[in-house]
């Protein structure tokens, strides 16, 4: 299996892209403008209670649905990669094809970041209670540590969506096993890639963040190439 370099797996995704911008911007701009709406009514549904219980929850609960959306504009990307233009009528993708295991598999990932990172909180949490600092090494070290493992998760289950997407009878759990045996010996290549599209991303803040309307269908259209070498369709 050839391995791609981050350039040439740019140049993959710059060639499926070219003149071809448009509709993936069109979708992002959709998604995150249902995502801005969304969150202004949660902030006007808990005004001045954003730290409590329940917003949290709510909070928590809406975003595990708008994974669902999420979906969408990688499925057009997805479709794009593989000769087709894609349609915007797929943003609705995932709502029609068992959103349970999008949402499930987003869930144990959540909560997979969530309780790694409990060891340094509750050790942080003791020695500030008992003012010990050899307790604010040790949580200062795994909670280092937990930043880390936090990482890895990401890359292990980074494959996720494009999994779903193409196999609509795979459960959330199979989903979330098929992206980490993929990812095995690929995480450092995977997030090299990743940072590579660190400049751009910041030179996007110069254009208050619309640039993003671009940089990330690039960015992710680059991360479905990887996805479909590791699958062996190119």
């Amino acid at each position: 299996l050839m391995k791609r370099t981050s350039s040439q797996l740019k140049q993959l995704s710059r060639a499926t892209l070219v003149n071809h911008f448009s509709r993936p911007i069109a979708a992002y701009a959709i998604t995150f403008g249902i995502i801005l709406l969304v969150n202004l009514l949660l902030s006007a549904l808990f005004p001045g209670t954003e730290n409590s219980i329940s917003y949290l929850v709510t909070s928590f609960i809406i975003e595990l649905l708008l994974s669902i959306l999420s979906v969408g504009p990688v499925t057009i990307l997805l479709d794009m990669s593989r000769g087709s233009d894609g349609q915007i009528a797929d943003l609705l993708y995932a709502f029609r094809h068992q959103p349970d295991r999008i949402i499930v598999s987003q869930l144990i990932i959540s909560i997979l970041s969530t309780v790694i990172f409990l060891p340094a909180i509750i050790v942080l949490t003791l020695s500030s209670v008992f003012y010990t600092a050899l307790g604010v090494i040790i949580g200062s070290l795994l909670l280092f540590a937990a930043v880390i493992g936090t990482v890895l998760i990401r890359l292990d289950f980074a494959l996720v969506t494009p999994l779903y997407i193409d196999n609509p009878q795979t459960s959330a759990l199979d989903l979330l096993r098929e992206s980490r045996s993929l990812m095995q010996g690929n995480r450092l290549r995977c997030f090299v890639l990743e940072l590579s599209f660190i400049p751009i991303m910041l030179l996007s803040v110069v254009t208050c963040f619309v640039g993003l309307l671009w940089v990330i269908p690039y960015a992710q259209m680059t991360l479905l190439e990887f996805y479909r070498e590791l699958v062996g369709e190119i």
